[in-house]
């Protein structure tokens, strides 16, 4: 797979104009994007389970997961069937990444966002493929990937997790005794198979009541869950104004 690091990105992640003209920056940025490319070794892999919607959750048929909480059940509730999947750059990046901060603040943030930036672009790509998949299928969509730690879906569900996809023999991803990802620069995510689209009334409906109270809302569920997020951070739903499902 190849990668493009897209610039901009990267200074987004680093919180930066990208009409940035700090000529040390810019040399950095560039020193970093030609290095990371050298070391990702991007491994994948990705598996189709039927679910089950339950009062306790969203059960994953044939394992022994069940995917607890609103917020994911919510996301779920128009699909009969998911994608687990899992992403990583390889212990490469994580090394270089720990090496640049006893040297230098400054290069470790920007080779940090690079590596957040390519692992985004890798699982937008892999997420593609399983779009391509689906519709082959004769399916209408997918929902955009979720992932452990969104909204109320614990990330203590990594290991089994995990273990139903054999990420740590397949592709070396394991997760700590805290549930976080090692390598660090990786990504679990469960994306729903969508058989029919919204009617124009749904859609309109939804709309409807979404425009009722938006910021109102929007500002009680941040203050709610977003900030006590260990994403929170570095979410990408949240910058785009979506809130991983949970609204309402």
């Amino acid at each position: 797979m190849e990668f493009k690091i897209d610039r901009s990105e990267v200074l987004r992640y680093l919180q930066t104009s990208k009409d940035l003209e700090d000529e040390n920056i810019n040399r950095l940025l560039d020193e970093s994007i030609a290095e990371i490319k050298r070391l990702i070794n991007f491994r994948y892999l990705y598996q189709k389970f039927p679910i089950q919607h339950t009062a306790e959750g969203v059960k994953i048929k044939n394992t022994t997961l069940t995917l607890k909480g609103r917020s994911i059940k919510k996301h779920l509730q128009k699909s009969d069937e998911i994608y687990l999947m899992a992403a990583t750059l390889g212990a490469q990046v994580d090394k270089k990444i720990s090496y640049y901060e006893k040297i230098s603040v400054t290069k470790s943030m920007i080779f940090d966002a690079c590596a957040t930036t390519a692992i985004e672009e890798g699982c937008d790509q892999l997420e593609a493929e399983i779009k391509e998949k689906v519709l082959a299928a004769g399916n209408e969509d997918i929902t955009f990937r979720y992932s452990p730690g969104y909204g109320d879906l614990g990330i203590d569900i990594q290991k089994e997790f995990l273990r139903i996809l054999k990420a740590p023999k397949k592709i070396g991803l394991t997760a700590s005794k805290y549930n976080m990802l090692l390598p660090t620069k990786s990504v679990t995510a469960i994306i729903g198979v969508l058989e029919e689209k919204e009617t124009a009334a749904e859609n309109l409906n939804n709309q409807e009541q979404e425009i009722e109270n938006q910021d109102e809302r929007d500002l009680e569920f941040e203050a709610r869950h977003c900030k006590n997020c260990l994403l929170y951070e570095d979410c990408e739903l949240r910058r785009r104004g979506i809130y991983c499902g949970a609204k309402g």
